[in-house]
């Protein structure tokens, strides 16, 4: 009997185990998807990644919207700080922390590249996510020192 119990429990804690990396996963692969978005001047799709109210948090300042026009404002603000030369960003780490069923954060180290391919800036950002109709949007960004990265355990 304690055996069966206890492939019962195991089996519980695998499938918990494997929902959760399915979650990190799509998270991660909406992270890639809105990275090639953000290259689109137009910020089109923006409401495929983002929930409402979003808030972008600078270190001066906290940038917000409640609709998609406000969100493509803040978008193209920051766009317009960018070097007249920037190229894209590619991201070097990703790291996922579900918090609970509709919560998740994502912990990012991107550089950006000018025309010729060159880094000139590496950053950091913490992604927080909502499950919104069984989506994971975008609803904060805060950007941060990439030297205080870290992993989540």
């Amino acid at each position: 009997m304690h055996k069966i119990q206890f492939l019962i429990v195991a089996l519980f804690f695998t499938t918990i185990s494997l929902a959760n990396e399915i979650e990190k996963n799509k998270i991660l692969n909406l992270m890639v998807d809105h990275n090639y978005e953000l290259k689109k001047v137009d910020y089109g799709a923006l409401d495929n990644y983002f929930t409402f109210p979003f808030t972008f948090n600078d270190i001066e300042k906290t940038l917000d919207a409640i609709n998609q026009k406000e969100l493509k404002k803040v978008f193209k603000k920051l766009h317009r700080k960018l070097p007249k030369d920037h190229s894209h960003r590619d991201w070097k780490k990703m790291d996922v922390k579900l918090l609970n069923d509709n919560i998740a954060l994502v912990n990012t180290m991107f550089s950006r590249f000018n025309k010729k391919g060159e880094i000139y800036f590496t950053g950091a950002e913490i992604y927080t996510f909502r499950k919104v109709n069984n989506n994971w949007k975008i609803f904060s960004i805060t950007p941060y020192k990439p030297y205080n990265y870290f992993e989540f355990d």
